[in-house]
């Protein structure tokens, strides 16, 4: 079975020489469907600003080149000159924001904040921007409208629940990568009290009921959890 599934994450590159806040905001991000680049210092993040890079979020006190002079370099350069930047620093003085956005950064955040309000920022730039993430995922004959939520198979919609629509989204943009069970909870139900694993697997059970032929894209990874796969396979539960 040919798939027409097309990735539609926008990339951002996240800078900073604090791994850990690389890693948190690049996991928020990368469930909204961002695909995430990292750098930890200046001269790397300036290896790997591409035509590909959306959106930057960018530390100013880092190593070999500090943020200030990344941004600075970036204006300069016509093919990078208007990639948003989101400067995220401790820096919290007025002068270092009014320098920051001198400079021509977006915004201008500091640390700490929480990343769900560095996601919020980081849409709200690229809409400003005019810069939109695709809200439509097609999959086969599966098209997933992410501002309804709702999905449709040949066109006939699939009376998915809140909570099936945001499995087969997720899994959907994350094609081939195996979650646990406890990670899908973590993701979906987040904070739901009493909800179990095999709260999961009814869930999942429900939704390839209403996929029909399409559930097996939906596999079941033994001893794991579930993963999306954009060629048929047999079913495995």
């Amino acid at each position: 079975m040919a798939s027409t599934f097309e990735p539609s994450e926008l990339h951002i590159l996240l800078v900073d020489d604090e791994e850990d806040i690389v890693e948190v905001i690049g996991h928020f991000l990368s469930q909204e469907g961002f695909n995430v680049h990292k750098a930890y210092s200046g001269i790397e993040a300036m290896a790997k600003v591409t035509s590909d890079i959306d959106l930057i979020v960018l530390d100013i006190m880092l190593p070999e080149m500090d943020g200030y002079e990344v941004c600075r370099k970036l204006r300069s350069r016509v093919e990078t000159e208007t990639i948003p930047i989101i400067f995220l620093s401790a820096k919290s003085e007025e002068d270092d924001q009014i320098k920051g956005l001198m400079l021509g950064a977006d915004l201008y955040l500091t640390k700490p904040v929480s990343p769900q309000i560095i996601v919020a920022n980081v849409k709200a730039v690229l809409r400003r921007a005019g810069i939109e993430e695709s809200r439509t995922l097609q999959v086969n004959n599966l098209t997933i409208f992410e501002d309804e939520y709702r999905a449709s198979l040949d066109g006939t919609d699939l009376g998915l629940t809140l909570t099936e629509f945001e499995l087969v989204r997720y899994l959907v943009r994350h094609p081939r990568k195996a979650f646990t069970r406890q990670q899908l909870l973590e993701t979906i139900w987040k904070d739901a009290m009493m909800v179990t694993e095999r709260t999961v697997d009814a869930h999942i059970k429900n939704l390839r009921e209403k996929l029909g032929s399409f559930a097996q894209h939906i596999q079941t990874v033994r001893g794991v959890g579930y993963r999306f796969v954009e060629e048929g396979v047999s079913e495995e539960s």
